[in-house]
């Protein structure tokens, strides 16, 4: 698909915290050459005057670019998803483009956005590649093509451009306002399992109109994603076993996502509860499960030919 210039006016919204204010002028620039009539940048209330200058500098002085300083709210769990909402509300058109300030973002975010409103799409995802350049992000980065060739379609990431007036028509605010913060105290347990606050949008979406996954890699991370943290790969290892879940299910994952830390965690817990010779147990089955899936079918394909062969010997 090339890239064409969206038919709209469209509008951009981003959130972006204090502790954040390092990286506006290694992402704000790439947001800005989109070219949308309006940016919406909801900052913290009040305002540093750090993040100001940091934002004033990058931008150059783009009189597109709109600074909203959203006040606490503690009817809200998890800000994040009260600043991103507030942002939304405050665009001036309704197709918004969406992301995070952590992101370099390109012009493949213009397809997003052209595709959103036309016949009942609600939100169109871009893929995003990991930065870093660590062993743990190229292993994810590999993960993640793996994922698309065996699944046949994109996965879904915070980089989307959404139709404000579906998002107004579907998402439950009482129940977005109960997201709890990922770092909060407690376990990530079975539906209480932290998804994201876009992941909360997507789900309301799909209800009512389509989503589209685009393979386009529209942006590339600064730093590491949310879900790939250490304090989140202990809650996600804490709520799995918890779970019930077994080896079988979480190595694999550890593996795939490069999450050391939630391997490890659920390891400790499954000593903890029943020894060492248990999980000792669980990795060799483990193993022996995984091998026999892979071994079988080549015995299965070389016994095949061999009884072709041999019927085409006696044949003969």
């Amino acid at each position: 698909m090339p890239i064409v210039r969206p038919s709209e006016d469209f509008s951009i919204v981003l959130a972006i915290a204090e502790r954040d204010t390092y990286l506006v002028p290694k992402s704000l620039p790439s947001w800005l050459s989109l070219g949308a009539k309006d940016v919406v940048l909801c900052v913290d209330y009040p305002v540093s005057a750090q993040l100001l200058e940091a934002i004033r500098s990058a931008s150059g002085g783009d009189s597109m670019v709109r600074i909203l300083e959203v006040p606490e709210n503690k009817e809200w769990l998890f800000r994040q998803a009260l600043v991103r909402r507030t942002g939304f509300r405050a665009a001036k058109y309704d197709k918004v483009l969406t992301g995070d300030v952590d992101l370099v973002v390109n012009q493949n975010c213009l397809k997003a956005v052209e595709m959103v409103g036309e016949g009942n799409v609600g939100l169109v995802s871009l893929e995003k590649r990991r930065g870093g350049g660590t062993l743990g992000e190229l292993i994810r980065n590999l993960s993640k093509k793996a994922i698309k060739v065996t699944k046949r379609r994109a996965l879904f990431t915070g980089l989307y451009a959404v139709y404000k007036p579906y998002w107004l028509d579907t998402e439950k605010e009482e129940d977005v306002k109960m997201i709890p913060h990922p770092h909060s105290a407690g376990s990530l347990r079975g539906a209480a399992r932290y998804l994201g606050e876009d992941v909360i949008l997507r789900d309301y979406m799909r209800k009512m109109h389509k989503i589209v996954y685009l393979p386009d890699v529209g942006g590339k991370d600064l730093r590491i994603a949310l879900e790939d943290r250490p304090v989140v790969q202990r809650k996600l290892g804490e709520g799995y076993f918890l779970d019930g879940r077994s080896l079988s299910f979480v190595l694999p994952r550890s593996i795939l996502y490069a999450r050391g830390t939630m391997l490890g965690v659920f390891c400790d817990l499954v000593v903890r509860e029943h020894g060492v010779f248990f999980l000792l147990r669980e990795f060799v089955l483990t193993i022996v499960s995984a091998l026999g899936r892979i071994i079988l079918p080549l015995f299965r394909g070389a016994g095949v030919k061999i009884r072709r062969f041999n019927q085409e010997a006696v044949g003969q």
